[in-house]
């Protein structure tokens, strides 16, 4: 890529970030890609965040959101992925926060019972085990997802 001018690598940003939520990790990368100048980078970045065009808490609550209620994705995978973007903790925990735990338990249900029909496994103990790593994998939490596989298990023979 060739290198762009500082104002031109601004221009761009503006119009990517009215398109798509971007945090300032995100925007730092395509600073570094432009090869624009570092001591530039942190005027550019402070302009977008001014101007409300970068938001780390509002994209850590639209990255949460998107990530739970369309990837169906877990609470630990999501506070994973934030973590790479060089998001403030307490932005991740409002984020996280945002999920009810009625709904982050019916996703963790409604995903295992998919996985549950399609799964083959030789014992129980076999079962609960790929299950259990399915969930883990998700980045759902442990204790949640035991719960819901030994509801479905246990529950499902007594019926």
């Amino acid at each position: 890529m060739k290198q762009i001018t500082p104002e031109e690598a601004l221009i761009r940003l503006q119009a990517l970030c009215s398109s798509y939520e971007k945090c300032t990790c995100d925007i730092r990368q395509k600073l570094i890609e432009y090869k624009i100048e570092p001591a530039k980078i942190a005027e550019i970045i402070q302009k977008l965040q001014n101007a409300g065009f970068v938001d780390d808490l509002r994209f850590a609550c639209s990255f949460a959101r998107t990530k739970h209620d369309v990837s169906k994705w877990g609470k630990q995978k999501i506070e994973y992925h934030l973590r790479a973007k060089q998001i403030p903790e307490e932005f991740i925990k409002n984020a996280l926060e945002n999920i009810s735990d009625e709904a982050y338990g019916e996703t963790v249900v409604a995903e295992l019972a998919k996985k549950l029909k399609t799964t083959k496994a030789k014992s129980q103990s076999e079962l609960i085990a790929k299950l259990m790593k399915f969930a883990l994998s998700r980045g759902y939490d442990y204790s949640v997802s035991y719960e819901a596989i030994k509801n479905m298990i246990y529950d499902g023979k007594n019926n």
